[in-house]
């Protein structure tokens, strides 16, 4: 099945994929039925211009969707303390569709970007299940990031 991934996707593909994402852990969340207010929502999000969206197409339907926001820091005089980096998020991927190699492709969109732009580093955080793609794909584990 030929999949084409585009980025800068319509707010309406993003709004319905991350809807079915939600429905995947919350039972009362109803079938997608094309919420104005919602696509708006999701439309003032993906319109911020230090993040980008890709979604993958089957022919029928959107069918995942990967996010890559760029974080600047703040000047430095020490250049190793100076730059971009990438945090890769919102990686999802419809279910009858999984294990197919979409996320990969999702992933490996999100890279090349990342190193066409010169980031230092790409950061994510991992569900139990989406770490053997991350490790694939050169991600390894570091637990310097403190949460409340």
């Amino acid at each position: 099945m030929p999949i084409l991934i585009i980025d800068s996707p319509a707010a309406s593909a993003v709004a319905e994929l991350r809807w079915s994402w939600a429905q995947e852990s919350d039972d009362a969340i109803g079938p997608w039925r094309g919420e104005p207010s919602f696509i708006a929502a999701v439309r003032s999000w993906t319109d911020d211009p230090q993040r980008t969206v890709w979604v993958a197409h089957a022919p029928d339907q959107a069918v995942g969707m990967v996010c890559l926001t760029e974080y600047t820091r703040m000047p430095s005089p020490r250049t190793s303390a100076a730059g971009s980096w990438g945090y890769l998020g919102h990686l999802f991927v419809r279910p009858e569709y999984r294990g197919a190699g979409i996320g990969a492709q999702l992933v490996d969109c999100v890279l090349r970007a990342a190193e066409h732009r010169g980031y230092r580093k790409v950061i994510l955080s991992p569900t139990e299940r989406s770490i053997p793609l991350y490790s694939r794909h050169g991600f390894t584990r570091d637990n310097d990031v403190m949460v409340r």
